[in-house]
């Protein structure tokens, strides 16, 4: 309809001439008028349903995906992992990383219950045993410690802090190039909760910060997930019964803060 022809129509002068007189009324501080019983009677009155226009449920729309959003399944998940690790062999960051095999995470890698990364350093240990997998006494307290709060080994998402296995404790650049990899790992997993276990596992996830001191029981966050640090059983394996029973009493106050924000929806 042209615009002139628009402007003459009835309906809309009409409706032109009632939006004026009501915004007169209201510049006049009128806030209520008198209206015959009738009028409101039919004013109110129920639309028929026959009369009610037929829209399409949101869900019978069709939606085109958003371009480039990756599809969050099991599979998707782990191919991105892939991903990842392969940027991660490719890595020469720091002095380790010219010949020596890289360490990934073992078990479920999408949206485990817990994430634990091994942060054990200790001279004189092989580097590929304790940067990798928790193995042999280290391995049995590990499991105990969480079996204890009611979670199996199969359930936990574990992996190394550092990604190129070295003895001794790590420096500066090679803990800071890790920490990049692994934190985008951990934000990939997606787990309900990360346990860091050790000082090292603290600052390769918070390279700053009140959490990166390690304080066992400390809370904080990577991202929306919550993580809190332990000591690493190697620790308390190496440490004499004197030191490792007030250890091991942290811990399980640890673990038990861990269990009630886990059963916490």
């Amino acid at each position: 309809m042209p615009g002139s022809e628009a402007e003459n129509h009835p309906f809309v002068q009409a409706l032109g001439e009632t939006i004026a007189a009501l915004t007169y009324l209201r510049e006049s501080g009128v806030k209520t008028l008198p209206v015959e019983p009738e009028v409101w009677r039919a004013f109110t009155a129920p639309t028929p349903a026959q009369a009610l226009p037929r829209v399409p449920a949101p869900a019978q729309a069709e939606r085109p995906a958003p371009q480039g959003a990756p599809a969050d399944t099991p599979e998707a998940r782990a191919a991105t992992l892939a991903a990842l690790r392969a940027q991660i062999a490719a890595c020469r960051g720091c002095d380790h990383a010219a010949d020596t095999p890289r360490l990934g995470g073992q078990g479920p890698c999408y949206n485990p219950i817990v994430a634990v990364v091994n942060g054990a350093q200790a001279p004189g240990d092989d580097p590929i045993a304790i940067g990798s997998r928790l193995e042999g006494e280290a391995g049995a307290l590990f499991e105990k410690m969480f079996a204890a709060i009611g979670l199996a080994r199969a359930a936990l998402y574990v992996t190394p802090a550092l990604k190129c296995p070295a003895a001794g404790r790590p420096g500066a650049a090679a803990l800071r190039v890790c920490s990049a990899h692994l934190r985008r790992e951990l934000t990939l997993v997606n787990p309900r909760a990360i346990v860091l276990l050790g000082p090292i596992a603290a600052r390769a996830v918070h390279p700053t910060g009140v959490a990166a001191t390690g304080k066992v029981g400390q809370w904080s966050l990577l991202g929306r997930i919550p993580t809190i640090t332990l000591h690493h059983p190697m620790r308390l394996i190496l440490a004499g019964k004197a030191l490792a029973d007030p250890l091991k009493r942290e811990n399980w106050a640890a673990l038990k803060a861990l269990q009630v924000r886990l059963r916490t929806p």
